[in-house]
């Protein structure tokens, strides 16, 4: 029984501490989730808690033999209560803040374009970053996960608690909308 189950079978028994001790273990991996795709650190904090609850609440019908583990868990928990919130950001048509310069894309150095190179460089990510926010929110999520973060469709469908033919359709359907939104801007250059 690893220390999460410990803490669990107390937590279920009524044991405050036992809780806190959950709480503790895993809330800054919470965070770093969401604060990851809202840069907002509010959002964050608010997402965190949300999460928190959610899990507690659900404590008693996690299983224990289930092989994820609790950490998958209430990761799964932390990136859906993120999703959601991303997509009530854009149905108040609020303006949604990508991670890309998060990512693992790192432009060249300024000194080695020339200003023109540079100018259309910027303008290219400009655009990138435009197209990026017509997705939804886990077609947002799914696409960092695959092309930012490197993790393979199964990777991506286990932490999302999702089948991998639900991650492929909103890679395909990603990839079609920033295609159709970027198309137009390549044909012109």
């Amino acid at each position: 029984m690893n220390d999460d189950s410990r803490y669990i079978a107390s937590a279920r028994d009524g044991d405050p501490a036992a809780l806190r001790e959950l709480y503790d273990r895993h809330r800054e991996t919470i965070f770093r989730i969401a604060f990851r795709y809202t840069r907002s650190r509010q959002d964050a904090e608010d997402i965190l808690q949300e999460t928190f609850v959610r899990a507690f609440k659900a404590l008693p019908s996690f299983d224990l033999e289930r092989g994820t583990g609790f950490a998958a868990w209430i990761g799964r928990i932390g990136l859906h209560q993120t999703i959601e919130l991303l997509r009530k950001r854009k149905r108040e048509k609020r303006e949604l803040i990508v991670p890309l310069s998060g990512s693992d894309y790192d432009p060249p150095a300024a000194s080695s374009f020339s200003p023109e190179k540079a100018a259309a460089a910027a303008q290219a990510m400009e655009h990138l970053s435009d197209a990026f926010q017509e997705l939804s929110p886990a077609q947002q999520v799914i696409f960092d996960f695959r092309y930012n973060r490197h993790l393979d469709i199964k990777e991506i469908a286990a932490r999302l608690g999702v089948s991998p033919s639900s991650v492929k359709v909103h890679l395909k359907r990603a990839a079609g909308k920033l295609r159709r939104r970027l198309d137009p801007l390549w044909r012109e250059s």
